[in-house]
């Protein structure tokens, strides 16, 4: 079915034919070759030029239409790429299957996996603006690749690629909020050898323990709200349940990326026979326990326990028990709210993925804070718990802070357009998610940035949706600031 039947009958009607044809387009991190052909294309249809650089990033110019004054070329900016998550049991190849558009009332989401609105709408607004009959100033459209993974795109921006010394990002996700400044960021990495042993299979059974039905969320914006993280009830269960004689663990995964907040875990047991109805009480404590705790927050909590074959080789004992202290040691959350911001996390970190990899357990972090030293702080916290347990740590480059800029002129004109507009105040603030903005503001200097979007809840989950009339909306405070300048 051709995806813009289902949005054809919405305004603006440029915006949400791009919305949708670039649903057709699988565009995970480091895989956005298709979407940037697309754009491509667009651009040589409508005669304008366009660049890019080694990393992949595109620009597409749009000479000035206006008449009378000189106006001021401005960049816009978003990224290519889209995290992608689906349920379990959903039949999905991100590698190929478009993204499957479901309109409810005000709502548009996917079936069963995250919709790319991050940042899919900032490359349709660019695009609707690009082929615009509206008389505005020189613009420069921005779209980056490879954001969700550690922002390298943007890290590796040529930054002779543009011109304009003012930008508004467009990757923010609440209407009426304008971002000038956000937390920088690091991914920490953990490296557990294990030693391995024959399964003992005279008198066992082997069972998988799943932790599922959590929301996840965004591991930046969404850090504070207390979402219940997989992997921390896993690690949890497994310490309870390893207080059971002659247990043995063969296989733990659960988490993938870096900026999603996990929301499955499962690990593979060996049982002992006798041993099945402990290991099930210990299962509903923990259920219970965790259910009350995160209460309303997280009603689809569960856990399941299922028959599975014995596996070949589990964990020596000592090395599930390193495995197992170390999930349990991490920590995860908000570790300290600014003082300068009111209500504005400062510090947080992310235990965000755990697999088994070559014998060894590996483990994904991310740390965030808008002070550098604190992100040094955080990431040395989790390197040194990993290496206590008898582990190694390596920690990424990482991506800087963006300082907020409150005299800046941008926002100023964005401001003045919105009270206008609307007859409201916008709140203006920083965002505890990492932006491109940081990345782009070290490389050129005198940049002038703001950032704002349209709703979006749920983001890097299955349950992502978006509003489509605040869409709509910000697209019209987008082309009235574009004129105002």
């Amino acid at each position: 079915m051709n995806q813009y039947t289902i949005l054809q009958h919405l305004a603006p009607a440029p915006l949400w034919r791009h919305f949708a044809a670039i649903a057709d387009f699988p565009r995970c991190s480091k895989h956005e070759e298709r979407i940037r052909t697309y754009i491509e294309d667009f651009a040589k249809a409508h005669d304008l030029a366009y660049r890019i650089d080694a990393a992949g990033n595109i620009v597409v110019k749009r000479p000035s239409t206006a008449t009378g004054k000189a106006r001021t070329s401005i960049c816009l900016q978003g990224h290519l790429d889209m995290i992608c998550e689906k349920n379990l049991g959903t039949a999905h190849d991100f590698s190929r299957d478009p993204i499957r558009l479901k309109l409810d009332g005000d709502w548009l989401s996917a079936e069963g996996t995250t919709l790319g609105a991050d940042n899919g709408i900032a490359v349709a607004m660019m695009l609707a603006v690009l082929e615009s009959s509206e008389e505005l100033g020189p613009i420069e459209c921005l779209f980056t690749v490879d954001e969700e993974t550690g922002l390298t795109g943007a890290l590796d921006l040529d930054p002779d690629l543009i011109e304009s010394r003012m930008l508004i990002n467009l990757d923010s996700e609440e209407e009426g909020f304008i971002c000038i400044g956000c937390a920088g960021g690091r991914n920490s990495y953990g490296t557990l050898p294990l030693v391995w042993e024959h399964t003992p299979t005279e008198g066992m059974r082997a069972v998988q323990i799943k932790v599922f039905g959590l929301q996840g969320g965004h591991s930046g914006a969404e850090i504070h709200k207390g979402l219940g993280n997989s992997l921390v009830i896993g690690a949890r269960l497994l310490e309870r349940l390893f207080r059971i004689d002659g247990l043995r663990l063969a296989s733990i995964w659960g988490g993938d990326k870096h900026n999603a907040i996990p929301r499955e875990f499962t690990a593979d047991i060996v049982v002992p026979d006798g041993r099945e109805e402990k290991l099930q009480d210990a299962v509903t404590e923990i259920l219970a326990t965790c259910r009350t705790e995160l209460g309303d927050i997280e009603p689809g909590l569960d856990i399941t326990v299922t028959p599975v074959e014995i596996p070949v080789r589990v964990m020596a004992a000592a090395s599930a028990g390193a495995a197992i202290a170390l999930l349990v040691a991490l920590p995860h959350g908000v570790l300290g709210m600014s003082r300068d911001v009111d209500g504005l996390v400062e510090t947080s970190t992310n235990l965000a993925a755990v697999r088994i990899e070559g014998g060894n357990l590996e483990v994904l972090t991310s740390q965030r804070s808008s002070r550098a030293s604190l992100i040094d702080r955080a990431a040395n916290q989790v390197g040194t718990i990993m290496r206590l347990a008898g582990g190694t740590a390596r920690h990424a480059e990482g991506y800087p802070a963006w300082t907020p800029n409150p005299a800046g002129a941008l926002l100023q004109t964005v401001v003045s357009v919105y009270q206008n507009w609307t007859g409201k105040e916008p709140e203006v603030g920083a965002f505890h998610a990492g932006l491109e903005c940081g990345v782009i503001g070290a490389k050129v200097d005198g940049m002038d940035m703001v950032s704002f979007g349209p709703d979006l809840q749920g983001v890097h989950t299955p349950q992502e949706r978006m509003d489509v009339s605040s869409a709509g909306r910000v697209y019209e405070l987008l082309l009235n600031v574009l004129k105002a300048l």
